[in-house]
This record gives structure tokens, C-alpha cells and sequence, in this order.
């Protein structure tokens, strides 16, 4: 959900025109949706990875954080519409396509190993009692 939101965000950029009444305004709005909700995003996965453990928490939390300073450094570079559609775009590549399809899957595999773990776990339990 918190990713497709995400989208959605970026999304409303794209529909911006340039020759749109208020553009400053909206494109200020837009970009600091994005980037608020990319924090808030990105402190829940971490938050997230923490209470199960993830033994790559460090690795990803140095992940987002180049993301968010990508991210910063578009916001505070003057650049028209079309400019900054095209970094957004390129940041919606890494952090929203990459950063899902190679990195969050892997907090997916890691639970899931960690679940067969301990079911393999409560087998060997149950086996030594009934010995």
C-alpha cells in the first residue's frame, strides 16, 4: 500500500503542466509529498526490519539514505518541469522499481527463511519430546 502510494505521488507530477496557473506551487507540494512520505516510508521498512531481525538492516538503512539525499538534491536544484520530471523519474526507477524488485524482496525472503527456521525448530521439538 505504501508503495503504491508512492507511485500515486509521482504520478501527480507527471500530470502537471508546464503551462500550469499555479506550477511552482504544485511542483513545491508534489516534491515535498514525495519526499515526506519516501521518509515515512522508509522509517516503517527500517522500523519493520528491526522487530524481525533482518541481518541487513544496515546495508538497506545506507540504501534509503543515499536515496533521500538523491532525492534532496533534486529539490534544492533550480531546474524547470521537464528537468525535474526526468530525475524524478530516474529516483522512481531506483527507489520505487529497484529498490522494491531487489532490495525489499529481500526482507520477504529473509522472513520467510526465518519462518521455515523455526518451524524446523518446533519440529525437532516435538521430535525429542516424543522420544
Amino acid at each position: 500500500t505504501q508503495h503504491q502510494k508512492l507511485f500515486s505521488i509521482v504520478n501527480r507530477l507527471y500530470l502537471l503542466e508546464e503551462n500550469s496557473k499555479n506550477l511552482k506551487e504544485e511542483l513545491r507540494t508534489i516534491l515535498h509529498d514525495f519526499s515526506d512520505y519516501t521518509r515515512t516510508h522508509f522509517q516503517e521498512e527500517e522500523d519493520y526490519m528491526r522487530s524481525i531481525g533482518y541481518d541487513k538492516l544496515q546495508e538497506h538503512i545506507a540504501l534509503h539514505e543515499e536515496l533521500i539525499d538523491y532525492l534532496n538534491k533534486i529539490i534544492k536544484t533550480p531546474a524547470n518541469l521537464n528537468i525535474i520530471k526526468a530525475k524524478i523519474k530516474v529516483i522512481s526507477k531506483r527507489a520505487l522499481v529497484h529498490h522494491i524488485i531487489n532490495e525489499d524482496i529481500k526482507i520477504k525472503h529473509f522472513l520467510e527463511s526465518k519462518e521455515i527456521q523455526i518451524q524446523n525448530s518446533e519440529l525437532e521439538d516435538i521430535t525429542n519430546f516424543m522420544s
